[in-house]
């Protein structure tokens, strides 16, 4: 992710952007990456990603990581479902029961994501982290979700929101302007 030093824009009153109700958009490098999330989230930028939470820390039960970068060419033929296994075979975290991978073509861009269970071991409770891998053109994003296990329906409904409000490479030269309406 390039390294920018986030800026809180006033938007013009025409502005473009739409999010459900109830609902913030965050957009990364100008439409790099847009996904929409709750309007009650906290965020966090921090070096190597966008961190968004149910709750303040430390009282969350999850939290959403985002971040991408651009991928030269020959990068582009890599199997986003083989790279998702490989990152979740080496997680740090050693996850267990790792589950299937799931993988989507859409109109414009691919994902892949899965999911495994590790114990956190500040609390000693099992938890669930998912992992996506999404790619379109030279774009690349890496999703996060990190979540108690004993909260899996509520987060597994959260996680697919995020993902079916997913837009890659969705450029705009004016982040105050939005996107342009037709």
């Amino acid at each position: 992710m390039t390294r920018v030093k986030p800026k809180k824009l006033r938007l013009n009153s025409q502005h473009g952007w739409r999010a459900q109700a109830n609902h913030k958009i965050l957009v990364l490098g100008r439409g790099a990456v847009r996904l929409e999330y709750p309007e009650t989230s906290v965020v966090e930028v921090t070096d190597d990603c966008v961190k968004i939470y149910d709750k303040q820390p430390p009282d969350d039960s999850c939290m959403l990581g985002v971040s991408y970068h651009h991928w030269p060419a020959i990068g582009r033929d890599l199997d986003v479902a083989a790279l998702v296994s490989d990152a979740i075979k080496r997680d740090e975290r050693s996850l267990l029961v790792p589950g299937p991978i799931h993988a989507e073509t859409r109109i414009d861009f691919v994902l892949a994501w899965g999911e495994g269970r590790f114990i956190d071991p500040t609390v000693n409770q099992e938890a669930c982290a998912r992992l996506c891998i999404a790619r379109k053109d030279e774009v690349q994003s890496l999703i996060t979700f990190d979540f108690w296990l004993s909260d899996l329906a509520r987060c597994h409904e959260q996680w697919s929101a995020f993902l079916a409000s997913l837009q890659l490479g969705q450029w705009v030269s004016d982040p105050q302007q939005g996107p342009a309406l037709s």
